[in-house]
């Protein structure tokens, strides 16, 4: 498999200095890095042909081990750096201030 990384998020933007992986407030930045937790029986339930093109993956990348454990979460793939993305939004109509997704890219 020959996934096509193009890192320019986190080259770009500003990462939070703070590496411990906590619930907080994140303060000057648009992301923190974060490792993801490996599950026991990750399963994929659907994935994008048309996505997997852009990607530089084929047919038999996406029945692939390593496609599932990388997109799982349970392998992380050599020079890239997982991520959560921090953001602001509103929730049932009204404003929830800084929100994360919690999960890693």
């Amino acid at each position: 498999m020959n996934l096509n990384v193009k890192d320019t998020f986190n080259t770009e933007l500003p990462a939070d200095p703070i590496l411990e992986n906590t619930r907080r407030q994140v303060v000057q930045a648009c992301y923190s890095f974060a490792t993801p937790k490996s599950t026991s029986k990750p399963s994929i339930i659907h994935s994008s042909s048309e996505l997997a093109l852009d990607l530089g993956l084929n047919q038999d990348d996406l029945k692939s081990a390593e496609f599932q454990n990388i997109f799982t979460g349970n392998s992380v793939l050599p020079d890239t750096h997982p991520y959560a993305m921090c953001y602001g939004g509103h929730q049932f109509g009204n404003w929830a201030g800084q929100l994360g997704d919690g999960k890693s890219y």
